[in-house]
């Protein structure tokens, strides 16, 4: 059963993080939410067998990379404080494949999503801060 997002009280599904990607996050695993785009570290939580990364939207990185995404689209909240992390998550989103602005620019088109933070802004500040 999934959980409820506290911000929009959608519903949330679990994944486990990767040993590669637990740099970025407190937890061994995510809360995550596919409307507010909300994450919560969590250690001990029923992971869910199956992801639910396309409730997202249609294209959205399924695997380690829909986990990468998530830690990023988290870290977005605050590009000053997060910057190191951020390049390092865009980079290695990149390096597999995953165009990110184009992800981002799906997100912003996706009637159903709505962050807690201006995604159109910071999508803009991400892109000046990676010229």
């Amino acid at each position: 059963m999934p959980s409820q997002c506290p911000r929009c009280e959608g519903p949330r599904f679990t994944v486990e993080v990767p040993a590669e990607l637990t740099t970025y996050t407190d937890g061994s695993a995510l809360d995550c939410c596919p409307r507010c785009l909300s994450v919560a570290p969590v250690d001990s939580a029923i992971i869910d067998p199956e992801p639910s990364f396309e409730t997202v939207i249609r294209r959205f990185p399924t695997g380690t990379e829909g986990v990468a995404l998530f830690l990023l689209l988290d870290k977005l909240d605050s590009l000053a404080l997060n910057r190191s992390e951020i390049e390092s998550l865009v980079d290695r989103l990149e390096s597999n494949g995953v165009d990110l602005f184009l992800t981002l620019d799906r997100l912003l088109d996706a009637p159903d999503i709505q962050p807690s933070y201006d995604l159109a802004r910071r999508r803009d500040q991400l892109e000046a801060l990676l010229d």
